[in-house]
């Protein structure tokens, strides 16, 4: 069937997003000129919350398409210039590299992560000293490697079992809706929600533990290393002059998940 260009344009426009995610990033991009032509210092932050938007949103589209759009924009109105533009990427081109190369590395080693993630998960038997594993594992890794990766191994991990659950909990062998639960009996209904629950607090465990050891080393932020080299610390500068105030965190963090699990709260336990 053929289609007019019209509708060709609009679905190549940003991939597979959904339209009303393009739409909202085509009133960005005619916004943001009527808002800085009265007041540059309104359409500034503007703009910094329609960064957030395509960050928050990156599930529906991946934010380098968005964000491009809006920065190009950006220049293009006068907003900021070309020259300012190459000096603020020259000065934070270690941090660019960082992640690029970082990010690049992990697609090596998922499978690893994953082997990790999932040989605790079958492991452990006792659900307080399974948390805290979790929390410990993601904390070293995100304190070497990026820490939204490890979360989404995480993820992966636990999508895949209750994958498997789900299916076997509907008596289906083929793949089926995660959010369908409609062919599910009452009984495993209730088994699934528990279940779910047991994956949910491994994650949220999981998502602290990168945030206890992100901070804690130089490459586990892209704003670590900004601090770094402004404060001219190394590796070893950065990790000793923050672990005052790092460790005694990293170790409330991990007594808070003891004590969650120990204690029930919040629906963990």
């Amino acid at each position: 069937m053929e289609i007019s260009w019209g509708r060709a344009l609009w679905r190549n426009f940003l991939g597979q997003s959904p339209d009303w995610y393009k739409l909202a990033l085509i009133i960005f991009l005619i916004v943001n000129p009527l808002i800085f032509l009265i007041s540059p210092f309104v359409a500034g932050w503007l703009l910094v919350a329609e960064f957030i938007f395509t960050l928050a949103m990156a599930l529906k589209c991946y934010p380098l398409l968005p964000g491009g759009l809006l920065a190009i924009e950006a220049v293009f109105i006068g907003m900021t210039s070309a020259e300012h533009v190459r000096e603020e990427v020259a000065a934070n081109l270690e941090v660019l590299l960082l992640l690029m190369f970082m990010v690049a590395g992990i697609y090596f080693m998922k499978q690893l992560l994953l082997f990790i993630f999932t040989r605790l998960l079958l492991s452990i038997r006792s659900k307080m000293l399974l948390s805290l594993s979790f929390c410990v594992a993601a904390a070293f890794l995100s304190a070497f490697l990026d820490a939204l990766t490890v979360v989404a191994v995480v993820i992966s991990v636990a999508v895949g079992f209750y994958g498997i659950y789900h299916r076997v909990a509907s008596s289906r062998t083929e793949d089926t809706d995660l959010q369908d639960d409609s062919h599910i009996d009452k009984h495993y209904k209730v088994v699934l929600e528990q279940f779910r629950g047991f994956l949910r607090s491994l994650m949220m465990h999981a998502g602290v533990g990168t945030a206890l050891g992100g901070v804690m080393t130089m490459v586990g932020e892209p704003q670590n290393l900004i601090i770094a080299k402004a404060a001219g610390w190394h590796f070893g500068d950065f990790f000793l002059r923050m672990s005052p105030v790092t460790v005694p965190v990293l170790i409330c963090g991990l007594l808070t998940c003891l004590l969650v699990e120990k204690l029930r709260w919040f629906g963990y336990g």
